[in-house]
C-alpha cells in the first residue's frame, strides 16, 4: 500500500490524542456507567426552541438546495451587523464568510494563508486542534509562551522575538480555551498594529464572545485602523448552545473572503439553507447569550469555590470562557496519569493538558459543563483523588 499524504502527519501529533480519555468516558456511559463528564466542550444546554422552530420552518418552506458559497446573503448581513454591533463600525457583508462551525473556519483560513515555508505563532497554553489548523497547508507552527503569573496575559515583547521573515499570522483566542484568559485591549491593539507594521494576518478566534464574565469582550477588531491585517473567527456554538450545527464565519478583507470561497466550492460547496435560516435567527436574539453567560458564570463562581478549599491543586480563576486551568504538579502526576486515574478512581473526565502545548504536560482542563451541584460535586471528587495523592 502506498503512503498516505505528509498532511495526515500535519493533523494527527500528540495534540489529536488529548480527546483519548474523554472518549474512554463516552464509552464508559455508553455501558451504563455513572460519569461526570467535564471534558469535551459541549455543555447540556439545549439550542431555544426559537431557533429550532426556524430550521424546521426553513425546512418546510423547502430550502434545502445548494447555498451560495459565502452563506447566504441573509445571514452574511444579519454577520455583518451583529459584528457592528459588538466590534463598533461599519462591517460589509462583504467581508463575511459562513462555514462550518469556528473549526472549519480555522482549517480554511489557515489553508489560505498558510504555506510550506511559512511560519504561525500560536500562543500557549493553546486550544488542541491549533497545531494541526496551523500547520495543515504546510506552514511551521511557533509557540510562544504565557507566564502563568500573569495569567496567560499577552506578551507583547516575546511574540515580537518570535517574529521571523517567514512568519506570515499570528493566532490569538480571547477568552481563552483552556486558559479562560481575556486579553487586555490595548494589548490586543498594540499586536493588531504590529502586525499591520510587519505585514502579518492577526487571527482572532472569538468563539467565546459571549461568555466574558469580569470585564467586556475584547477583540482586535475594534481597532478600525488595523482591520485589513485582522481575521476574525466565530461561531454560535457557545453563544446560544448550537455546538451540533457545525455553523460559524469569517469576517476578513475581501481577499481572504474570496479564497475562503473558492476552497468552498472545491471542498463542500456551501453550508445548507436551513441552518443558515435558523442562524440569522439566532443572530437577531440578544437574551439567549445574556442568559447562558449568567449560567455559566454562576457555574464558574461555584466550582471556584467549592475548588477552592483544595490544598494540593493550584489555578486561577477564569475571566471568561467556559473552562478552568488546573495544575496537579503538587500531586505526583502529570495531567495525563492524573486524569486517566481520576476517571478510574472517582468517575470524573477532564481533559489532561498535554493537548494544549507543552508546558501545560501537568495540568487538566475542567468545563463548567454541567449544573452548580454536579460541579461542586466535581469538585469535591477532583479534590479528594488529589489529596489522596499528596498524602500518599
Amino acid at each position: 500500500m502506498r503512503p498516505l499524504s505528509p498532511l495526515t502527519d500535519r493533523i494527527s501529533g500528540p495534540s489529536a490524542k488529548a480527546w483519548a480519555v474523554g472518549d474512554d468516558a463516552y464509552d464508559r456511559m455508553r455501558n451504563g456507567q455513572q460519569i461526570i463528564h467535564l471534558g469535551v466542550g459541549d455543555p447540556d444546554l439545549d439550542t431555544p426552541a426559537h431557533i429550532q422552530a426556524a430550521l424546521v420552518s426553513a425546512l418546510e418552506a423547502g430550502r434545502t438546495h445548494y447555498a451560495p458559497l459565502a452563506g447566504e446573503p441573509a445571514l452574511r448581513d444579519a454577520i455583518a451587523a451583529h459584528g457592528s454591533a459588538l466590534y463598533g463600525g461599519e462591517i460589509d457583508s462583504g467581508r463575511v464568510a459562513v462555514l462550518s462551525g469556528a473549526q472549519g473556519a480555522l482549517f480554511s483560513v489557515f489553508l489560505t494563508i498558510a504555506g510550506p515555508g511559512d511560519e504561525v505563532i500560536v500562543l500557549e497554553p493553546s486550544y488542541a486542534t491549533y497545531p494541526a489548523v496551523a500547520q495543515i497547508g504546510g506552514a511551521k507552527m511557533v509557540p510562544v509562551v504565557l507566564d502563568k503569573d500573569t495569567g496567560y496575559q499577552l506578551d507583547l515583547v516575546r511574540i515580537e522575538a518570535a517574529i521571523t521573515d517567514r512568519t506570515v499570522a499570528i493566532l490569538v483566542n480571547s477568552p481563552g480555551n483552556p486558559s479562560g484568559t481575556v486579553f487586555a485591549q490595548d494589548d490586543l491593539n498594540a499586536l493588531a498594529r504590529l502586525c499591520q507594521k510587519r505585514g502579518i494576518w492577526l487571527v482572532s478566534d472569538e468563539v467565546y464572545w459571549s461568555l466574558c464574565y469580569d470585564g467586556a469582550h475584547s477583540s482586535p477588531y475594534r481597532q478600525v485602523e488595523t482591520r485589513d491585517s485582522v481575521i476574525v473567527v466565530n461561531s454560535l456554538s457557545k453563544s446560544h448552545a448550537m455546538t451540533g450545527w457545525r455553523i460559524g464565519w469569517v469576517i476578513a478583507p475581501a481577499p481572504v473572503i474570496a479564497a475562503l470561497t473558492d476552497l468552498a466550492q472545491a471542498q463542500y460547496f456551501g453550508i445548507n439553507q436551513f441552518v443558515q435560516e435558523a442562524a440569522a435567527t439566532a443572530l437577531n436574539d440578544s437574551d439567549t447569550p445574556q442568559r447562558i453567560s449568567e449560567i455559566f458564570k454562576a457555574r464558574r463562581d461555584a466550582f471556584v469555590a467549592a475548588l477552592s478549599k483544595t490544598n494540593t491543586l493550584s489555578f486561577s480563576v477564569p475571566q471568561g470562557g467556559m473552562f478552568l486551568l488546573i495544575d496537579v504538579s503538587e500531586t505526583g502526576l502529570d495531567g495525563k496519569a492524573f486524569a486517566e486515574r481520576l476517571l478510574d478512581a472517582e468517575n470524573v473526565a477532564v481533559v489532561p493538558g498535554f493537548g494544549f502545548g507543552a508546558s501545560m504536560k501537568d495540568t487538566v482542563r475542567v468545563g463548567f459543563l454541567s449544573d452548580i451541584p454536579v460541579m461542586e460535586e466535581a469538585a469535591r471528587r477532583i479534590i479528594r483523588f488529589a489529596e489522596e495523592l499528596r498524602n500518599g
